[in-house]
C-alpha cells in the first residue's frame, strides 16, 4: 500500500476523531424515530432518499477488508513505511519496526492461516467443546452512541474461527455496560452453534463462553434455552480490577498462578514469568484477569483452557497473549465490522478479520 494513501486515507485512530462522521439532525432525528418503529415511505414502495445511507469510510484498512468479503478472498495489507523498515532495517534515516525475522513469521503465519492453514493447535483442548467469545462493539456509522452491536467469536478446539453479528443492543446507563435481551441472546447463540456444527461436522457436548461484561439474568436465560442439556460454562473475564500481587525474587507471579477470591471469583495471571523460556516477556507489572464463573466445570479446567486459548494468536511471535482468542481480537473484528452498513454480506470465517 503506497504512502500517498496510508498518509491521506490513514487510520482513524490517529486523527484524534477528524474522522469521526459528523451526523445532520435530520439523520439523527430519523434514526431515533427509527428506533422507535416509525414507518417511513420507502418502506411503502416509494423511492425516498435516506440521508443516513452514504459512502463513508473510517479507515481504509478496515473498510478494505470489508468491502472484498463478497468476493471471499481474504486480504493481507502491507504498508510501504512496514517494508521500507523491513528491507532498510537499521539505516537510521527509516523509522524502526521489528526485527526482520519477526516481521517475516508474523508476515509469513499470517499468509498462511488466510490461505486456510492451521500453523498449529493445541493438544489439550476438549474436542466436543464450543469455545464462543461474546463482545460488542459501537457501529461508527450510526448516529446513536447509546447503542452498540453484538459479535459473537466462535472457535473450535483446533483454531477455526469464525465471526458472527448480532442484533443492535443498549447500554446500561447505571452500569454502562452493553447487554442483549433475552430473543437476542437466543438468537445468537443459536447462530454460533450452527456454525459451529458446520465447521466441525458435529454437535458440540459443551459449550463455553466467555464474555468482557457481567452475565445478565435475561442473557443467561437466552443462551441456556439455545443450548438446551448440553453441559455448559459461563466466564466473565475482565481486566478492570485493583488486584495486584508480588512474588519473592527478581521476577514477578508465574504466568498460570491461580487465585482463589470466593467460590466463584479467581484470579488468572495470563501473563507473568514463564519457566519454560526463563523470563517475563512484559515491560510492566503484569495484572491478573479477573473470571466471574458459573457452569458445570471445575475452575482448573476453565483456567487451563484460557491459558491454552492465549496461544491460539497466530498474528504474533509472543508467547502468548494476555486475553484468550475469544475476546482478544474483539476490538479489531469490530472495527471491520462498524465499516459495514446493516446487511451488508460478511464472511464468518475469523482468517477474513485478522
Amino acid at each position: 500500500m503506497p504512502s500517498d494513501i496510508e498518509e491521506y486515507c490513514g487510520i482513524s485512530e490517529k486523527t484524534r476523531g477528524a474522522k469521526r462522521p459528523k451526523f445532520t439532525p435530520e439523520e439523527k432525528l430519523i434514526s431515533e424515530l427509527k428506533a422507535k418503529g416509525n414507518k417511513f415511505l420507502d418502506e411503502w414502495g416509494l423511492e425516498v432518499q435516506d440521508p443516513t445511507e452514504r459512502d463513508l469510510d473510517l479507515d481504509f484498512h478496515n473498510a478494505l477488508k470489508g468491502k472484498v468479503m463478497e468476493f471471499g478472498i481474504p486480504i493481507q495489507l502491507l504498508r510501504e513505511s512496514t517494508a521500507r523498515g523491513f528491507v532498510d532495517f537499521g539505516n537510521p534515516s527509516v523509522k524502526r519496526i521489528q526485527e526482520p525475522a519477526t516481521f517475516a513469521y508474523n508476515f509469513a503465519t499470517a499468509l498462511y492461516y488466510k490461505a486456510n492453514g492451521k500453523p498449529w493447535r493445541l493438544a489439550k483442548l476438549r474436542q466436543d467443546t464450543c469455545y464462543v467469545g461474546i463482545s460488542f462493539f459501537h457501529n461508527l456509522l450510526s448516529p446513536k452512541f447509546d447503542v452498540e452491536t453484538s459479535m459473537a467469536q466462535v472457535f473450535t478446539h483446533n483454531g477455526e474461527g469464525m465471526v458472527l453479528r448480532g442484533a443492535d443492543v443498549v447500554i446500561d446507563k447505571r452500569t454502562k455496560e452493553p447487554h442483549m435481551s433475552k430473543r437476542q441472546a437466543y438468537e445468537l447463540m443459536k447462530e454460533a452453534l450452527k456454525s459451529y456444527e458446520e465447521r466441525a461436522g458435529r454437535q458440540p457436548s459443551r459449550v463455553v463462553i466467555h464474555k468482557k461484561t457481567t452475565f445478565y439474568d435475561v442473557e443467561r436465560e437466552g443462551f441456556m434455552e439455545a443450548i438446551g442439556n448440553q453441559s455448559h460454562d459461563f466466564v466473565a473475564i475482565t481486566d478492570r480490577h485493583s488486584y495486584r500481587f508480588a512474588r519473592t525474587g527478581q521476577y514477578p507471579v508465574l504466568r498460570g498462578t491461580g487465585i482463589r477470591l470466593s467460590e466463584r471469583r479467581w484470579l488468572l495471571y495470563t501473563s507473568g514469568y514463564i519457566p519454560r523460556v526463563r523470563t517475563y516477556p512484559g515491560h510492566r507489572i503484569p495484572s491478573p484477569l479477573l473470571l466471574n464463573h458459573q457452569g458445570d466445570s471445575q475452575i482448573n479446567e476453565i483456567c487451563e483452557e484460557i491459558l491454552g486459548l492465549t496461544k491460539l494468536n497466530w498474528n504474533t511471535t509472543s508467547f502468548a497473549t494476555i486475553w484468550p482468542i475469544t475476546l482478544e481480537f474483539s476490538k479489531d473484528v469490530g472495527k471491520v465490522l462498524s465499516e459495514l452498513p446493516e446487511g451488508s454480506p460478511i464472511q464468518n470465517h475469523y482468517r477474513f478479520y485478522m
